[in-house]
């Protein structure tokens, strides 16, 4: 409880000049249908903040540039040709890498959901579909229950006519979708407040700068209360001062002797800086950290505000960044599967089963056995390639080759994949300037001969 100075009880007056705890700490004007918010309003607000609020916007940008970068692609398929032959159509027809790196992973931190849908126009089975991506903002409804879970989505379309895809013609991601609620969250929604208190926080200090500014001194006029003209004197000496050289100048201040035969001058003071900036400095630096903390977890030099982070406080707080990363990273996997999938079952039916390659590994863990398995659409796995997302630095990575090549526990080309390159394009380029793959171009050298014994003779002579 905080009071005014005749002992009134301070309170929201609702027009924004005094607020009582931190921003997040009530539900605001939000709808307390769901969990005390409203999906719709915190949907809207984090594509808000996205435009609006330079610290949120730069944090989105930032976790998905961590998220996606720019060597998002697809591996070989493991599955015969039919299936791989519709994965390069799809990929081709949808423009995947494109749609992924600039539009699905920054909606799903935004929104939280993402729903893929059908052409529902007549499609071959010698064509790829064509999916698009809902706004999850225009009234999108959905159609489900615990069993079934999701089973069709609703939009409406032109003129305000309803469309509706049914099961097999949509795929829908969401996250943080608890409690057999189908519906999801925004990623980043808990990234919003503390960007906006930054925000705010980061506009009073300007103002105060600015004030602090254009007040650059307080002068102090000694007036005698038994001079008649007092008054007058005092709006004399308050025009000294109003102009002064811009190059610079000289104050002149009068000194007199007082009754008491104390000397009594004028006083001309230059103010300085507030103090309050060091802790205003803490306060903004502590909203950084909880935006970074509340998008995918990032620590805060993520967000170039280092701090009071040492090396090995930043390696200890980059593993939940990591498991943050690939939680997200999982989800836009499970999407895209999602949709190969549905085109996969679309073109050539869902009983149909495709040849994949497995292997078995003997008792003894060292030799393995290959064979062929069918297995149906739902089963296939696509290995699609996002950044590695790691804590090992090069000189572990090198360390762990070179014990596993010395105990001999890793091939060559094992190793060489571990470090980044490709073996088969290594062993190739060598080959042609005539070195071998997996030996040392350079040959070791042979130990050193041990040093002759230092010493007396044997036979304990010398002069």
């Amino acid at each position: 409880m905080l009071y005014g100075p005749d002992g009134q009880l301070l309170e929201d007056s609702g027009d924004g000049e005094w607020r009582e705890g931190t921003p997040w700490s009530t539900g605001g004007s939000l709808d307390p249908r769901i969990y005390g918010v409203d999906r719709t309003a915190v949907r809207q607000r984090t594509r808000t903040a996205f435009f609006k609020n330079p610290l949120f916007g730069a944090a989105i940008e930032i976790a998905a540039a961590l998220l996606i970068g720019d060597e998002f692609t697809y591996g070989q398929l493991n599955a015969d040709k039919t299936a791989r032959g519709a994965l390069d159509d799809l990929w081709t027809a949808n423009n995947l890498g494109q749609l992924v790196s600039s539009r699905l992973v920054i909606e799903y931190l935004l929104d939280g959901e993402l729903c893929g849908v059908m052409s529902q126009g007549e499609i071959g089975s010698d064509v790829p579909a064509r999916f698009a991506h809902l706004d999850m903002g225009i009234g999108v409804t959905l159609d489900a229950d615990t069993i079934n879970g999701i089973t069709a989505v609703k939009a409406n379309g032109a003129d305000n006519k309803p469309i509706v895809w049914q099961a097999g013609q949509f795929v829908f991601t969401a996250h943080n979708a608890l409690w057999n609620d189908p519906r999801g969250w925004p990623v980043a929604m808990r990234a919003v407040d503390p960007a906006q208190a930054h925000y705010n926080l980061l506009g009073h200090r300007l103002n105060n700068h600015e004030l602090q500014g254009r007040l650059i001194g307080v002068q102090k006029v000694f007036v005698d209360r038994g001079d008649p003209n007092s008054r007058e004197l005092f709006r004399e000496k308050s025009q000294a001062y109003r102009r002064l050289p811009r190059r610079g100048g000289i104050v002149t201040l009068a000194i007199v002797e007082g009754k008491d035969g104390k000397p009594i001058s004028d006083d001309l003071t230059f103010t300085k800086p507030g103090g309050g900036a060091a802790d205003a400095e803490k306060d903004l630096k502590a909203f950084v950290r909880l935006v970074a903390l509340n998008v995918i977890g990032m620590p805060e030099h993520y967000l170039g505000e280092g701090g009071g982070v040492t090396r090995t406080t930043a390696i200890s707080m980059t593993l939940p960044a990591i498991r943050s990363v690939k939680r997200i990273q999982g989800a836009i996997r499970s999407h895209l599967d999602g949709l190969y999938r549905a085109d996969l079952k679309r073109r050539y039916g869902s009983d149909r089963k495709y040849k994949v390659t497995v292997y078995e590994v003997a008792k003894d863990g060292k030799t393995r056995t290959q064979r062929a398995r069918w297995v149906t659409a739902d089963q296939i796995e696509v290995p699609w390639v996002f950044p590695a997302i790691t804590q090992e630095n090069l000189a572990d990575l090198i360390s762990r080759a070179e014990a596993a090549s010395g105990l001999g526990l890793a091939s060559p080309q094992t190793i060489s994949g571990s470090l980044g390159f490709d073996p088969s394009a290594e062993a190739e380029l060598m080959a042609t300037v005539g070195l071998t793959f997996g030996q040392t171009s350079t040959p070791v050298p042979p130990p050193l001969p041990m040093p002759a014994p230092s010493g007396p003779p044997a036979d304990g002579g010398g002069k």
